[in-house]
């Protein structure tokens, strides 16, 4: 007993020494190389690495500047001090520029310099940086917390590690400088129980990222123990499902006007009424790449305020509820005989003259089968069925958990509200009714609240 007291305080004695941070040194003899990533042009990477287009030709004696192809190996000139392969990697939900020196065992005035960051608060989800890969590195990751009124000391004792590499690994000169709820760092297997947000949260994945106008988003998280999850992503209240033991997803539609740049995310749990966490960052949005397309000319009525914006109004609250449950398995199916498109969602639009301050909200299929059927996308219930002035004869169906789908412009409607449809099912009959210049169907999706692409549903099983 009077043993391991000794021992004990020996430990403390040695935990008050400050401890420095532990920089991996480099090479500077065989210099760095850039990987190029697809899309890649030189005079991005030269912009991206702060050289000139002609300093890399030069110092790859490259014959043709346009023939670089991804997977190519670019020596980078003038970066004094850094040694192995320059790659591109984005920047993931509660990445911070202090974890990416973690992650990537780079200190964070190297990882700054390189990428030429002023301030920590310039990191944002779906960005790129631009990181250093060497043999040498030995990235670290999420691994514990820090609990209330627990020492380093006895941290190090209940994960099987060394308090002074805790410190050292996670560059922190004093055990009295850490606080709890910190989440430390160290070396693993990527197997990891906990992330940089919350030590409640395993695993926190949105997809696409960035994110994209008119695209449907998905944010999934693991977590270590049943919680009730709120969020917010770019003006919209998340709704979180849950889709198995700790797992949870969420999916929300961006507005395909919206302006291209950063949009909040915002992520809180309570657990039995008390709060466990709260976590916000700004994530990059980026443009649909929507083209204009054709002016069209249509009856005046249809495009006055005054008669769209109470069927906009009406439309926006039957597609508002989030309901249960969830009655797709599968990805969505075309609604016509031998579907063709013949106009694209997002593609700006402009009536009558007008500026193109409008948008397709959804896919027109025109007529390219031997009949006018129209088919349920998916399974559903039938929640309005009725004559629309712009929409003309529609039919909206609720997929469940916030899903919708609005057909328009129908000759007629086969289906009546509260009817339970399934994939496959007739329920209509393509038409000219409403805001339309030639028979055709008109196609909507929400998410959310908000219009999406319908065509990525029929890949991707959300």
């Amino acid at each position: 007993m009077f043993k391991r007291l000794i021992v004990l305080i020996l430990l403390l004695s040695l935990l008050c020494i400050p401890q420095s941070p532990a920089i991996a040194q480099t090479d500077d003899t065989q210099g760095a190389v850039y990987i190029v990533q697809p899309g890649d042009t030189l005079g991005e990477i030269a912009a991206r690495l702060g050289v000139t287009v002609q300093d890399l030709i030069d110092a790859n004696q490259l014959e043709n500047p346009n023939a670089i192809s991804a997977g190519q190996s670019l020596k980078v000139p003038g970066l004094e001090g850094f040694t192995g392969v320059l790659t591109t990697q984005t920047v993931q939900l509660g990445e911070t520029l202090e974890s990416l020196s973690f992650k990537y065992n780079m200190p964070v005035d190297t990882l700054a310099n390189l990428n030429r960051i002023v301030s920590s608060s310039e990191i944002y989800a779906g960005t790129q940086l631009i990181i250093v890969e060497n043999e040498e590195n030995n990235p670290l990751q999420p691994s514990f917390s820090l609990n209330p009124h627990q020492s380093i000391l006895e941290l190090a004792v209940q994960h099987n590690s060394d308090p002074w590499k805790i410190l050292s690994d996670n560059r922190i000169d004093s055990q009295w400088l850490a606080l709890p709820g910190e989440i430390f760092f160290a070396q693993g297997e990527n197997n990891s129980e906990i992330s940089s947000i919350s030590p409640w949260i395993k695993e926190i994945e949105i997809s696409p990222l960035p994110l994209v106008q008119g695209k449907t988003t998905e944010i999934k998280l693991t977590t270590n123990q049943p919680l009730q999850l709120t969020g917010e992503l770019a003006g919209n209240t998340l709704h979180f499902s849950s889709v198995g033991e700790n797992e949870y997803i969420a999916l929300q539609g961006i507005n395909a006007m919206a302006q291209p740049g950063l949009e909040s995310f915002v992520i809180a749990s309570s657990d039995e009424g008390s709060t466990n966490f709260d976590f916000s960052q700004q994530v990059l949005l980026e443009s649909g790449g929507y083209p204009d397309a054709t002016a069209l000319i249509v009856d005046p009525t249809t495009i006055d305020p005054a008669v769209t914006q109470p069927e906009e109004d009406l439309i926006n609250q039957i597609v508002a509820p989030y309901t249960d449950p969830k009655r797709w398995t599968d990805t969505f199916s075309y609604l016509t005989d031998e579907p063709c498109v013949n106009a694209w969602f997002g593609y700006r639009r402009s009536y009558n003259g007008g500026p193109y301050d409008f948008y397709h909200t959804g896919v027109d299929f025109g007529i390219c089968a031997q009949n006018l059927n129209i088919y349920a996308p998916a399974p559903g219930k039938v929640v309005y069925t009725g004559s629309l002035v712009v929409r003309g004869n529609a039919t909206i169906i609720d997929h469940g958990h916030g899903v919708y789908s609005g057909i328009w412009h129908q000759e007629e409607i086969l289906v009546n509200v509260g009817d339970e449809v399934e994939t496959g099912q007739k329920i209509g009959i393509i038409g000219n009714t409403g805001r339309s210049t030639g028979p055709h169907l008109h196609w909507e999706l929400w998410v959310n609240g908000v219009q999406v692409n319908p065509l990525d549903w029929l890949e991707t099983n959300f």
